[in-house]
Formats: structure tokens, C-alpha cells, sequence
């Protein structure tokens, strides 16, 4: 049996998954196409196993990566926590993006009346606000309110500048905690969050803002 039409076709696929943008699709159409040639590289005067066997190498590395990506891509359920957090904080990224954050951080609570942050103090930790309120204060003065779903000491945290403010818990509160090293190493490990992250951080900072600004007065004529 004459297995070059088989060799040529298995050469087109090859072109066609070069061709496709999805990476699935991609590593799919590589592996029917690396199976393709197996034939007729068996079938030759004296088989060429160095060939099958770079193939089998190919069929195999394609076959582990789209699994994975096959499986990153199955729907994400999320708890009625997480579901609030993602429409609230976490809109800047994907569900499964937002929850391989909140693996990395670590869950603690105060009571009432603790201090989750004190004024002009070098911290090297990102915090988010799951459950309660706090308040910023400025010499002992109150600044502004801070809920659930709100960052505290981003800002220090980013340009390592000492905390403007003390913020200190007016009920009892949950919040997430992660080290400088958890969000560099989230960094380092998925070099797309970083952008997800800083613009989530801008949105905080503004809607924090937007909530501290007087109210414009109407005019009535």
C-alpha cells in the first residue's frame, strides 16, 4: 500500500494548524497530523523508527498540553462568596484566574475595635476586605470608610512608601492577606495577571475615591 498521499495529507494538517489561532484546535490538528505519518514512515523498504519515535515524542507532548488546557477550560463554580467577589473586585480577570488569586492568600479576622493597619507603617502585604467594615483615620481622626470587597494598603504596598493611615476595624471583620512574595510569585508564574491585578488596583482606588467626594450640589432654577 502506498502511504505517501497519507504523508501529504498528514503535511497539510500541519499547515492548517499553523494556520488556527485557538491553541487547542492547534495541538489537535498536530496530533492527527504526527499520527498520520506513522504509516508511512512504518511502511518504508526498512522503517524509519527515529522518525516514529520523534512523532510518538510530538503526539505526546501535544496530547498532555491540550488535556490541560482542555481541562482549565471547563466551567468554574463558584461559592456565593466568590460569585460576590468576582463581580465586585475581581472583574478585571477570569473566574478561574480570580480563584488561583485567592489560593495564594491566606484568611484571618479581628474583632471589633483592632488595628488591621497602623499609620505610617511599612507593610509588605496586600489586604481585601471579605466581610465587615473598617475605618481610615489621620491622626486619630476619621478619613474614610472602608467595606467588604475594598483593598487596604495598596497603595504602600506598591510604591513601598509608608500607610497614609491607620485602619482599624469598626466591626468585626474577615480579610485576605498576601505576602509580597505571593503576588510576585503570581507574577512570575502567570506574567498576564500582573496587568489584571494593577488595573483591579486602579478600579479599588477609584471607587474608594468616588466615595469619599462631596456631593455636587444641584441648581435649581
Amino acid at each position: 500500500m502506498n502511504f505517501v498521499y497519507l504523508f501529504f495529507f498528514a503535511n497539510l494538517l500541519f499547515c492548517l494548524a499553523y494556520l488556527v489561532r485557538d491553541m487547542a484546535w492547534l495541538r489537535a490538528i498536530t496530533i492527527l497530523a504526527a499520527s498520520c505519518t506513522l504509516p508511512y514512515f512504518y511502511y518504508q523498504a526498512e522503517p524509519l523508527y527515529s522518525a516514529m519515535g520523534w512523532q510518538i515524542a510530538f503526539i505526546v507532548i501535544n496530547g498532555i498540553n491540550l488535556t490541560i488546557l482542555l481541562l482549565e477550560r471547563r466551567p468554574v463554580k463558584l461559592n456565593d462568596e466568590q460569585r460576590w467577589l468576582h463581580e465586585r473586585t475581581f472583574r478585571t480577570m477570569s473566574a478561574r484566574e480570580m480563584l488561583k488569586v485567592l489560593d495564594k492568600g491566606q484568611r484571618r479576622q479581628l474583632e471589633s475595635g483592632d488595628v488591621l493597619v497602623r499609620e505610617k507603617a511599612h507593610i509588605d502585604q496586600l489586604i481585601l476586605l471579605l466581610e465587615g467594615q473598617a475605618e481610615a483615620r489621620v491622626g486619630g481622626q476619621f478619613k474614610a470608610e472602608l467595606e467588604a470587597g475594598d483593598f487596604v494598603g495598596e497603595m504602600s504596598l506598591v510604591t513601598g512608601e509608608p500607610t497614609s493611615a491607620e485602619v482599624v476595624a469598626r466591626t468585626a471583620i474577615r480579610y485576605m492577606v498576601w505576602d509580597r512574595e505571593d503576588i510576585q510569585r503570581i507574577y512570575h508564574r502567570q506574567p498576564e495577571l500582573k496587568d489584571a491585578i494593577q488595573a483591579m488596583l486602579g478600579m479599588d482606588m477609584a471607587r474608594k475615591l468616588a466615595r469619599r467626594a462631596p456631593p455636587v450640589p444641584s441648581v435649581v432654577g
